[in-house]
């Protein structure tokens, strides 16, 4: 794809570079979601049920079991830790950049497979939610799979593409519930009908299709019926989905475009391109009086961008399953500009050279202001990455070179910083995990741990014996004084605690970061504000 030797080794260096900066961040502490994520695959670990969730030993509803699968998977090839609870997952994440490849040139060609693959891997949002690990990671592999099959199923009708599709379809669901077979179904459904290809509906495939979605998910369903009975059932078809967008279930501002400028540094270095191409897109579309090669992207993508925007509940997590699509849809525009629009391609490389100049200056801002740690290191990368764009710009004639390359040398070294210094940093002031793990080491044979007053997972995956959970303050003066005992706590936990007057051996303070209030964090003159104390208390 690339024009010479010299360019086509850059992009290999950058992949390598690339891989090393992903596999850095499967070593950072797991936090808030990711947290209670892991504590359930620790569970199944280590009761060996994989059919009826818990966390902290109570019945779990939450989630279906996919992720969990994978990560009680990876702690017994390996051991109950951050890195084999996310190395699973981050396969399937290169797996699904590779049927995102495939997607793109079953759509339309291999340029554009391969454009595809490229801005997925180099994007801000597959390798934050690679580190940062949620159901959402692995869902949007499975949905990617059943696109790819299912417009393979669309276009040559064989067997194999359609049980491979509704499999995928299956499996997202057992990832992420409806949501997991809602996008296929835009994308399949809306190519159809404006196809006016009505007759297909009629194949008995699509609706034999759905049983064997069934059939796939059902573990998910037997283990919410053991458990909740009917009600589960109910909860996974409507409440965890549905009711996260009408707010029957979660309650939230709606801000209509929370995800326009999400997008924008979520798909960085690519989100000012995307918008681009989506205007391309539209203007292509009524000029054309909306007849197209293909509805798959259009109806896949905005349909499920319009929900997402009216929704009552709105996470940036939430756009990550349509990412792959958003990038086929790029990538398809990149294509088109470097085939037959030079206009186009001119504007393209104008908006990518604002971004590399961004992110260069993003780079140094970081590493030497807001996070000045950098390991000596990381400016070989630095002044290799800066030569490497000096010199893919002074080339001539290398059109798909100069939009692309410099873009991934820019992000790999901003990737690379942040999963070696910036991210490690900012998990670095995480309580529950130093608190998990310093009783794991110091706690005599009979000794117990209990978690009061703070609401996320993470003590529970990091301590072992795991940690017992205190719903009251009744509880809490059961446990409260007692010798062995060990007591997690926040600020007014402890205050709750020093008003019972009790004799405590030892009292451990940690200085711990909300990581859904990173903003101040972020700024050195403020960062101290934001830091929370936190509490490790010993009977």
């Amino acid at each position: 794809m690339f024009e010479n030797k010299i360019l086509r080794l850059l992009f290999l260096i950058a992949v390598v570079v690339g891989i090393s900066a992903y596999f850095a961040g499967l070593n950072i502490d797991v936090t808030r979601d990711a947290g209670k994520y892991a504590t359930v695959a620790k569970e199944i670990h280590q009761n060996g049920n994989f059919i009826n969730l818990t966390v902290h030993g109570e019945a779990y509803d939450q989630k279906p079991p996919m992720l969990f699968w994978l990560g009680a998977i990876g702690f017994t090839i390996g051991n109950i830790s951050n890195f084999w609870f996310k190395f699973p997952v981050l396969l399937l994440v290169f797996l699904g950049i590779y049927w995102a490849f495939q997607l793109g040139k079953s759509l339309y060609n291999k340029r554009v497979g391969f454009i595809t693959a490229t801005l997925l891997f180099f994007s801000f949002i597959y390798s934050l939610y690679s580190m940062d690990i949620h159901t959402d990671t692995p869902l949007q592999a499975f949905v990617t799979l059943a696109l790819w099959q299912l417009f393979e199923f669309i276009k040559t009708k064989k067997h194999k593409h359609w049980i491979l599709g509704f499999t995928g379809i299956g499996l997202a669901m057992l990832t992420k519930g409806p949501i997991g077979a809602a996008i296929p179904a835009f994308a399949v459904v809306g190519h159809i009908l404006l196809k006016r290809d009505f007759r297909f509906l009629l194949d008995y495939r699509w609706y034999l299709g759905i049983v064997l979605a069934l059939f796939v998910v059902s573990p998910a369903l037997i283990g919410l019926m053991n458990q909740f009975g009917w009600e589960g059932i109910r909860f996974f078809f409507w409440e965890n989905n549905v009711g996260r967008i009408t707010g029957s279930y979660v309650q939230a501002i709606n801000d209509p475009s929370f995800y326009v400028h999400s997008l924008a540094y979520l798909f960085l270095p690519w989100g000012l391109l995307f918008f681009v191409t989506a205007f391309s897109e539209f203007k292509a579309l009524i000029k054309n009086k909306f007849k197209t090669t293909e509805y798959f992207t259009f109806t896949g993508i905005w349909i499920y961008f319009i929900i997402l925007n009216s929704a009552s509940s709105q996470l940036p997590n939430y756009i990550f399953a349509i990412i792959p699509l958003i990038a086929v849809l790029t990538a398809k525009w990149i294509d088109i500009a470097l085939r037959e629009k030079p206009g186009l391609l001119q504007a393209f490389n104008i908006i990518q050279i604002f971004v590399v100049i961004v992110l260069w200056f993003l780079i140094f801002v970081l590493s030497f202001y807001l996070f000045p740690q950098p390991k000596w290191y990381y400016w070989i990368f630095v002044t290799a990455g800066i030569g490497a764009t000096y010199y893919i710009y002074s080339l001539n004639d290398v059109y798909f070179a100069k939009l692309i390359l410099p873009s991934v040398v820019v992000f790999t070294c901003l990737i690379f910083l942040a999963n070696t210094t910036v991210f490690p940093y900012m998990f670095g002031f995480q309580a529950p995990p130093k608190a998990g793990r310093y009783f794991s080491e110091k706690a005599g044979e009979n000794d117990k741990l209990h978690n009061y007053n703070y609401e996320q997972y993470e003590l529970f995956f990091y301590s072992q014996p795991q940690a017992n959970q205190l719903h009251s303050f009744d509880e809490l003066k059961t446990v409260a004084g007692k010798k062995g005992n060990w007591i997690f706590t926040d600020e007014n936990g402890f205050e709750e605690i020093y008003s019972l007057n009790l004799e405590t051996d030892t009292i451990i303070e940690y200085k711990h970061l909300y990581l859904n209030r990173p903003a101040k964090f972020i700024n050195p003159k403020t960062r101290d504000e934001v830091l929370k104390p936190m509490y490790l208390l010993k009977y």
